[in-house]
């Protein structure tokens, strides 16, 4: 019997994940038996050929072969394998961080489910499917956002009364349908456009509603008070899945629409809009980064200039710009996940707020997150020595060659988020008083006293080698990065 590629690429998750649900009493067998999933999903998908068929007992699993479901019709593309493998070996590592984070939770099987949709949402060839299924792993995405958080080291758990709590996850939610109109209706213009080529309003109607829906998708000012909600009520390994998993697929669905469609590249000016946009993002960000008192709003501004140097590398109009995107969106879970293992230590010693005034000398009661945080800010700020740092500065050469003071601005948006991870580090590092007593971080909260967990100082301590590592030869992910960016053709 023969099994299409898709069945097995988004069927497996979904199985796992409803055994996952009645596991969730286990917490390491949930954590491990979902990122074994995930892991093996995207070595099938890297390794596996898409031509022939691969035996697994009586069943044979042809990637390539195409599945039909109500007419609709999913298939394996070479272009699809980089997205898929990120998509899947991401998760597969952020369950491995999130093991000892989020004990009973729903994020294992949530996640599964949530990266299946994500994945159909890039096999399905309708461009409209593709919208539907990325807003609705984003409403899905929501409900393990804001479970109770337990914190690591047996600390206990923070409960919020007051609504706001929820606040992240109802706007990332309400955003997401709210781009998905927008989206339908450009793919309506396009078709109607194939057909009455010298109606040059469907054009602009459509330019202008894909433009204002991924903007929105991306938190691109001025929506970009859901990333920065997001991070800061969230629970921080969700938020990391949000801003990698399903942000990483919106990226890629970008890419499809211009490769579906690249004679609209050609007749609307999309250069230098992007420019425009991912200057506004960067800059923007960059600032409200540097005036931020709260981890989590640090967290979300510096993921939106992270957006906005990828929209703006992609505004060069040429493969290089493609391959250092996808290079910054390789980066982003490294340093993500270094700053949720340090966040959710960080708000456990401020007793569930995460100011500069609760977590102030947090640095003595718990180095291992300090650092951690640290670190994976100055990462995703792009400056050495991190693997973000050769494509920002790929980016800031070839942008200077085409304009200095351009380049120049993208480099205060990053400065920006520097700034504000420098005051982080000042209040963490203060040194407590002499002889005082812990003081009290807000009414009805209570500080608590942090035991650290191995497990969790054993992955910080692999992350930010590997994040080291990777910083100083980035050689095989920027030719990995450059192989993918060869399949989209669009600027050829």
């Amino acid at each position: 019997m023969t099994v299409p590629g898709p069945i097995f690429i988004l069927g497996v998750p979904v199985v796992v994940a409803v055994g996952l649900q009645f596991l969730r009493r286990w917490t390491a067998v949930t954590a491990w038996l979902g990122a074994v999933t995930a892991g093996l999903i995207g070595a099938g998908v890297v390794f596996l050929p898409l031509t022939q068929p691969w035996q697994l007992g009586s069943l044979e699993i042809e990637l390539g072969e195409p599945l039909l479901i109500l007419g609709r019709k999913l298939i394996v593309q070479p272009v699809d394998r980089f997205a898929l493998a990120f998509l899947f070996f991401t998760t597969a590592g952020l369950f491995v961080v999130a093991w000892r984070l989020l004990p009973h939770s729903n994020f294992f099987p949530i996640g599964l489910v949530t990266v299946s949709l994500l994945a159909g949402a890039l096999l399905v060839e309708q461009v409209v499917y593709t919208a539907l299924l990325v807003v609705m792993a984003a409403v899905l995405a929501v409900f393990p956002l804001h479970e109770p958080e337990t914190m690591s080291g047996r600390a206990g758990t923070e409960e919020h009364g007051d609504g706001s709590r929820t606040s992240g996850g109802l706007r990332y939610m309400a955003y997401a349908v709210l781009a998905l109109p927008g989206l339908m209706i450009t793919q309506l213009l396009l078709d109607l456009f194939a057909t009455f080529p010298n109606d040059q309003g469907l054009l602009s109607g459509a330019a202008v509603l894909m433009s204002l829906s991924f903007a929105i998708l991306f938190g691109a000012v001025p929506f970009q008070s859901w990333l920065s909600n997001v991070a800061m009520n969230g629970s921080p390994p969700v938020v990391t899945f949000i801003f990698t998993v399903n942000l990483g697929t919106v990226w890629f669905m970008l890419l499809s629409y211009l490769q579906s469609y690249a004679w609209l590249e050609r007749q609307v000016a999309f250069g230098p809009l992007l420019t425009a946009l991912g200057l506004l993002m960067m800059i923007t960000g960059g600032l409200l980064a540097a005036s931020q008192q709260s981890l989590g709003r640090l967290v979300g501004y510096a993921t939106l200039v992270d957006n906005g140097a990828m929209l703006l590398a992609l505004s060069l109009e040429r493969a290089e710009g493609i391959a250092l995107a996808s290079m910054l969106l390789l980066a982003r879970p490294l340093s993500l996940s270094l700053m949720t293992l340090g966040l959710q230590g960080l708000r456990s010693v401020g007793g569930g707020d995460d100011s500069w005034e609760a977590v102030s000398g947090a640095a003595w009661r718990t180095p291992w997150r300090a650092v951690a945080f640290m670190v994976g800010g100055i990462a995703l700020a792009g400056f050495p020595i991190s693997l973000s740092f050769p494509a920002r500065w790929g980016l800031y050469r070839l942008l200077a060659a085409k304009n200095l003071f351009w380049a120049l601005l993208a480099l205060g948006g990053s400065a920006g988020v520097m700034l504000g991870l420098v005051g982080v580090i000042r209040s963490l590092l203060t040194p407590p008083a002499t002889g005082t007593r812990p003081r009290a971080v807000g009414p009805g909260v209570r500080a608590i006293t942090v035991v650290e967990d191995r497990g969790v100082l054993l992955l910080i301590v692999v992350l930010i080698l590997v994040s080291l590592i990777l910083g100083l030869f980035p050689q095989q992910v920027g030719r990995v990065s450059l192989q993918m960016a060869e399949w989209y053709t669009f600027f050829q």
